[in-house]
């Protein structure tokens, strides 16, 4: 029996689809009637997490995403150095920074909470190639092969999503510009986490019209 090519687009689809994290983005610009959007060509990008490598790894991600779309961007894992722990001391600090990278924007990530939930999990049938001649033969392997299909039920699990708050502001004007709030839905990792959120956030900047061409 030969494999169905279509079932094996499927198992990829599947693989593929179980390796990616799904993040949505709701965003609404925060400026007064009639005023214009602002558009931005350099962002100084800041996640607020107690883990600095949590905010490293997003803050990072973030900057691909941006320079895919050819904006610049700062990050403050790279240019904050210690944090300062009085607020208003790391509120200084932080202007500084931005005022030293030369940005126009500044984004600050932060997160909102963590929800948890019960997942199912749908059956799934994989196909695993056996050689349909004997391998003493030396030519089994080039004959063609059969498949026999393992079936692994459906299950539940607990899954976690993360909501997460995007402001930008605008240095010109010294206030924030635009709002997003993203739902990072049970990111396997960390690193893919922070790469399904980056992608999402820049493109609702860019499909708002806030970063410059």
């Amino acid at each position: 029996m030969r494999r169905n090519p279509l079932l094996v687009i499927a198992s990829m689809l599947l693989l593929l689809t179980a390796c990616a994290t799904t993040t949505e983005t709701h965003s609404t610009w925060q400026t007064k009637t009639g005023e214009s959007h602002p558009t931005f060509r350099h962002l100084y990008v800041l996640v607020l997490a107690d883990d600095p490598a949590v905010a490293a790894t997003a803050e990072n991600q973030v900057r691909k995403s941006l320079n895919h779309r050819a904006v610049e961007a700062s990050l403050a894992n790279e240019t904050l150095g210690e944090r300062e722990v009085e607020r208003d001391a790391y509120r200084a600090q932080v202007e500084a920074a931005v005022k030293a990278s030369g940005a126009d924007g500044v984004m600050v990530v932060s997160l909102l909470k963590v929800e948890e939930r019960s997942e199912y999990v749908p059956p799934q049938v994989d196909y695993v190639p056996m050689p349909s001649a004997p391998a003493y033969l030396g030519y089994g392997p080039y004959v063609g092969h059969s498949y026999g299909a393992i079936y692994q039920p459906g299950y539940y699990h607990n899954a976690k999503d993360y909501y997460l708050q995007t402001q930008v502001y605008s240095v010109e004007r010294k206030r924030p510009v635009w709002q997003a709030q993203s739902r990072s839905m049970n990111p396997d990792s960390l690193k893919n986490g922070a790469k399904g959120y980056a992608k999402s956030i820049v493109s609702q900047l860019d499909k708002d019209g806030a970063l410059k061409r």
